[in-house]
């Protein structure tokens, strides 16, 4: 009889620690393969571990799989890989080395060249052994055995190849701690290099239970196949894993931070504690059952005490501890709220979408500790990210292509951390995108919907990866940044929506402007008088414009042309007081008569008595014939008495009688002349305050003063500009022969700011001078006087609003029945470098002796250019 007796408990024991050891690391070797199937660095790992398992329950199981040759063939396999799968890993980990970048398929056959052939023979021995002996289900089978000398000469082959095999694996343990040594003299990154340094200590310690494996298996292999070599292997794998361990801890092999959050951390060191904190009670009881199977009252009581101390020590101690993990592995759930009331706050402001993403990025430098970060966003073109903002961000891009193929993979996915591993070439777009970038994480942004850029964060100050809850954070961040970059851009378009409806509403407010500035002046012609059904109350005659003010004062004109009373116009100079009058008088029962115009300003008192009343011969000194005043002249019609407020005192007095009893004397006769003239007066001084000085009678104010009409000045009727330039334009235009029709908005936009303090006819001046000035069809703001910008930038911008349309409908007329209105007259304008006298004459020549034409051409009055031409003797 045998007794069977059960495996030593050390024995146990040690292939359960490596069975776990061998576990943890294929399973972070799936993890990672799983994270980042593209790294070919990573799928070696993977299979590294897959064989190295398979080969460890084979070796630790050869009992069992002995007599299957189907459990054999993958333990043959995967223990003859081990050494050629291990050197593959190393001479690619970290960074392939440059013989098998040069020649790969080649260096890749010499290495598994000689595993792949060993393992043929092997499993051919076994196929044949086992085919050859035939060994039944009784052990009494195996007495009857005989063995041909094939069958010795194939397990001499078998024996012989495993134990050769054994000092090839030997050569390929010592080519693996070539590649380790290499990669980690060649390596630049910290990490890498700490990695490498402990995986190369482990091997040289390994390097002697590996030797002292080899020495017994060719020269005691009684004690080799009796398994002498399990425990300096074990010390060897243990050595390894070790190295493996520390480097996936502290210093990221595989980058494990990016497989392992941190609150599967947080779960598993909280079970780790409450299971430690089971196991201490469970002792503790235990210990208790032990003192005594009857304990005495003595002991009990102390037992109680001190299993009620230990335990209270016990739960103050987890509880402290608790706390320090919750602080240790969510302290960043506390500046979340932070960062998430900071984007709300940016989020109400709705500020631009630089400093909604600047938010964002302070956040993330606050909460993820990171060194640099940019927010890239996609052009509506789709073709490539353009850098909002960023810190720290000397050496990334302003711009970044963007293909169709990397358009697609950033779609696919929220977030792309970079691999330190693997080739260039071999990556896909994301990680090329980050190593051009020079960043380590990437998260989307959606705007609409879709996706419209990405958030690039760079290396964390700790130097740690990114984790899961990294990730939480971004998503949230993301969220709110992406609502708020998308109410900006709504806002944005809005706003520039409005600024572009508002210019259009200018344009067509101009345009329409236009329209009823020609349908004014077609008006005038008979065609269209024709063909208008509506009849003109007021005629205007060279009055212009459509504001209310000047509405209100035609409204006046209308009520009181037909009357016989006294009008007194009032207004600043170069309102137009003279038009006005002119227009009372075509719109008056007189108007077949004539209208009689004096400038009382430009005369002398005793020229100007002489001049409304007549002389006759030998009256004063040179008075050579009788001369009929301007009242007969003006008999039957209308009387126009310019400047009234500055006549002499002597003149109002007889100025009073005329108007009072309709009769008068000439000068120096005695004959009294009655007339029936209507008087029409007009003044641009403050009469009532002359009145208080004593320079105009009151009485004579009051007789004047019947009906008053005040004509605004032009910056109170600034919606008339644009239809005054337009007239002015037109016919300086055709006066002077150029081909000039527009002007730009923007010097419109001039003139309607001006202060304009000569009123009409400092417009009229203005006019003329960018005609002559223009070089195009159109006038622009270099044509108008350096004086009058200077004006529009002082002046608050659109003080008024610009409604100059009428309220009735505008006829449309086809260009081709508009007649081109012409004006009399081909002068040029006068040189201003002249003198004075040289102006005066330039201008009566260039109007052909028309001293009106001459005034009106120099801007000036009538009356002041009568007293100049009589200053220089000029005829």
């Amino acid at each position: 009889w045998i007794q069977i007796q059960s495996i030593p408990s050390g024995d146990v024991a040690i292939s359960l620690l490596w069975f776990s050891l061998e576990l943890i690391i294929l399973a972070i070797g799936a993890f990672a393969y799983w994270m980042r199937p593209f790294d070919r660095t990573t799928r070696i790992f993977l299979i590294m571990g897959i064989i190295t398992l398979v080969a460890f329950i084979g070796g630790y199981n050869w009992w069992i799989i002995a007599g299957s040759l189907i459990l054999n063939i993958p333990f043959v396999i995967a223990a003859v890989l081990i050494p050629a799968i291990t050197l593959h890993f190393f001479i690619t980990y970290p960074r392939a080395i440059p013989p098998l970048v040069q020649y790969p398929v080649g260096l890749l056959r010499i290495v598994y060249s000689i595993p792949v052939a060993t393992t043929l023979l092997i499993l051919a021995c076994l196929t044949y052994l086992r085919a050859t002996s035939h060994i039944g289900e009784d052990p009494r089978d195996l007495a009857s055995l005989e063995y041909s000398p094939l069958v010795f000469q194939a397990i001499y082959i078998l024996r012989w190849a495993v134990y050769a095999y054994i000092t090839v694996a030997g050569l390929y343990y010592l080519a693996t701690l070539a590649a380790v040594f290499h990669g980690y003299f060649k390596s630049q990154n910290p990490y890498e290099r700490n990695q490498l340094k402990w995986i190369a200590l482990a091997g040289l310690i390994s390097t002697i239970p590996v030797g002292y494996s080899i020495y017994m298996a060719e020269f005691d292999r009684t004690q080799f196949a009796l398994g002498g070599a399990g425990i300096p292997m074990f010390l060897a794998s243990v050595s390894f894993m070790a190295a493996f361990v520390v480097g996936i801890i502290r210093y990221r092999l595989m980058l494990i931070d990016q497989i392992i959050s941190r609150g599967m951390l947080f779960y598993v060191v909280s079970a780790g504690i409450s299971i430690l904190y089971a196991t201490v009670i469970s002792l503790g009881s235990l210990l208790g059952t032990q003192l005594n199977r009857v304990p005495s009252a003595n002991q009990a009581v102390s037992v109680f005490l001190v299993m009620l101390f230990a335990i209270s020590l016990l739960l103050w101690s987890r509880d402290r501890i608790q706390r320090l993990i919750d602080r240790r592995f969510f302290r960043q759930k506390y500046q979340l709220d932070k960062a998430l009331k900071r984007m709300n706050r940016a989020v109400g402001r709705l500020g631009d979408q630089r400093s909604i993403a600047d938010r964002m990025l302070t956040s993330c430098r606050e909460v993820l500790q990171v060194k640099s970060a940019a927010i890239y966003l996609l052009n509506p073109e789709r073709t490539q990210f353009d850098l909002l903002t960023g810190f720290h961000i000397e050496n990334a891009p302003s711009a970044v292509p963007c293909n169709p193929e990397l358009l697609e993979v950033l779609e696919g996915e929220l977030a792309f951390q970079r691999v330190a591993t693997g080739l260039l070439k071999e990556a896909s777009p994301a990680q090329q995108l980050l190593r051009l970038l020079g960043f380590d994480f990437i998260y989307n942004l959606e705007l609409d919907g879709e996706f419209a850029g990405f958030v690039a964060l760079g290396q964390r100050t700790a130097g740690s990866a990114y984790s899961a809850e990294d990730l939480t954070f971004l998503n949230a961040m993301g969220q709110i940044t992406s609502i708020a970059l998308h109410s900006t851009k709504i806002h944005q378009d809005l706003r520039r929506l409005n600024e572009e409806m508002r210019i259009k509403v200018e344009k067509i407010d101009d345009q329409r402007r236009l329209v009823s500035v020609l349908q004014s002046e077609l008006t005038n012609s008979q065609e269209i008088a024709e063909r208008s059904t509506p009849a003109i109350d007021v005629q205007r005659g060279l009055i212009k414009g459509n504001s209310p003010a000047i509405r209100s004062v035609m409204e006046t004109v209308r009520k009181v042309a037909n009357s016989e009373s006294t009008v007194l116009i009032r207004g600043e100079s170069g309102t137009g007081k003279e038009l006005l009058a002119q227009a009372v008088h075509e719109n008056s029962s007189r108007h077949e008569k004539p209208l009689v115009r004096v400038n009382c300003a430009a005369l002398s008192p005793s020229l100007l008595e002489s001049e409304l009343f007549g002389h006759v011969k030998g009256a004063f000194t040179g008075a050579h014939e009788d001369r009929v005043g301007r009242f007969e002249l003006a008999n039957g019609g209308t009387l126009f008495l310019d400047e009234i407020g500055d006549i002499s005192l002597d003149t109002q007095v007889k100025l009073l009688r005329v108007l009072q009893e309709r009769a008068f004397e000439r000068v120096g006769g005695s004959e009294t002349l009655h007339v029936d003239v209507r008087l029409i007066t007009a003044t641009h001084q403050n009469l009532e305050q002359r009145i208080t000085e004593g320079l105009f009678r009151e009485d004579l104010y009051y007789r004047l003063n019947v009906i008053s009409i005040t004509l605004p000045p032009l910056r109170e009727r600034r919606e008339d500009i644009f239809e005054l330039a337009f007239y002015f334009l037109k016919r300086t235009a055709n006066r002077l022969g150029k081909r000039i029709s527009h002007i730009d908005p923007d010097a419109i936009e001039a003139l309607e700011r001006a202060a304009w303090p000569g009123n009409i006819r400092q417009l009229e001046n203005v006019i003329e001078r960018a005609v002559v000035l223009a070089e195009s069809e159109v006038i622009t703001l270099k044509d108008l006087p350096a004086d009058l910008l200077e004006q529009k930038k002082r002046l608050p911008a659109r003080v008024f609003e610009t409604k100059s349309v009428r309220s009735e409908p505008v006829r449309r007329i086809p260009l081709s029945d508009v007649e081109v209105i012409t004006f009399p007259g081909s002068q040029n304008p006068v040189d201003q470098r002249l003198s004075e006298p040289e102006q005066l004459k330039l201008a009566l020549a260039e109007c052909d002796g028309n001293k009106a034409q001459a005034a009106r051409l120099l801007g000036m009055p009538r009356s002041t250019y009568y007293s100049k031409l009589k200053k220089y003797d000029i005829t």
